[in-house]
């Protein structure tokens, strides 16, 4: 499992530029296994599968089968993440969100 260490902190950025959409703090406490994700790594969007969640952590599959900047992590890798790093919920119970 890889833990990036440049992941987007997006509460944080919503301080400092307040229009920049992302769902909300209450959604991403909803977030369970098997949702897709969104998360930001190296100025690129990089869509997950949800495997695990616990109260400190997720960690999800990596499915973006080409990447255009240089990551820490590939297709099918499996990485360790932060509900803070969610931007956009894409995938809940099979069902685009």
């Amino acid at each position: 499992m890889i833990i990036p260490k440049n992941l987007l902190d997006v509460p944080k950025l919503q301080e400092i530029y307040p229009n920049f959409k992302a769902v909300s703090d209450c959604d991403r406490e909803k977030i369970e296994p098997e949702m897709q994700v969104i998360i930001r790594s190296n100025q690129e969007d990089i869509l997950v599968k949800v495997e695990e969640v616990t109260d400190d952590y997720l960690v999800g599959k990596v499915l973006n089968d080409h990447l255009y900047f240089s990551q820490p992590f590939g297709y099918l890798d499996f990485i360790q993440f932060e509900r803070k790093n969610v931007i956009n919920i894409i995938v809940i119970n099979g069902e685009l969100y």
